[in-house]
């Protein structure tokens, strides 16, 4: 069950994501660029910079940027990605099942459920790459902090 969690977690709770130094690099150098936009005085940037040092995952960073705008996903697009990601993963589930069990009763029909995979991982896929790009961007955009 450990192994089930250790991969599915992540899929289904990216705000329980660990914090990796690429995070936390993005993480400083938007704080700084808050700074520099005079969205934050000199004293709560430092402060900011001491909690962050203190995150363990992505879910504490809401707290770090409390009060400055785009800077982390906002709680419907994590939200959304965890409900599509679930819808997701049963439905690939469901249909891998129904089509062993076509095959075992001898309706063989080549692997027709990738199809309806792939397009709904697509979607998905779409919703981590915006969900992402929260993360990875180290500079506040000048009208967004305001």
């Amino acid at each position: 069950m450990n192994t089930l969690n250790a991969t599915l977690g992540p899929l289904l709770a990216p705000d329980e994501l660990p914090l990796s130094s690429t995070d936390k690099q993005a993480a400083h150098a938007k704080l700084e660029s808050a700074a520099r936009q005079g969205a934050l005085t000199a004293r709560q940037a430092a402060d900011r910079h001491e909690q962050l040092d203190t995150a363990q995952v992505r879910g504490e960073l809401r707290q770090v940027f409390a009060g400055l705008e785009d800077a982390v996903p906002p709680s419907g697009l994590t939200l959304a990605l965890r409900f599509a990601t679930a819808g997701w993963l049963a439905v690939c589930v469901i249909q891998f099942v129904i089509w062993v069990i076509l095959a075992c009763f001898g309706h063989f029909d080549g692997p027709w459920w990738l199809w309806s995979d792939l397009g709904l991982g697509l979607g998905v896929a779409i919703l981590w790459w915006t969900n992402e790009s929260y993360h990875r961007r180290s500079v506040l955009d000048a009208k967004a902090s305001r």
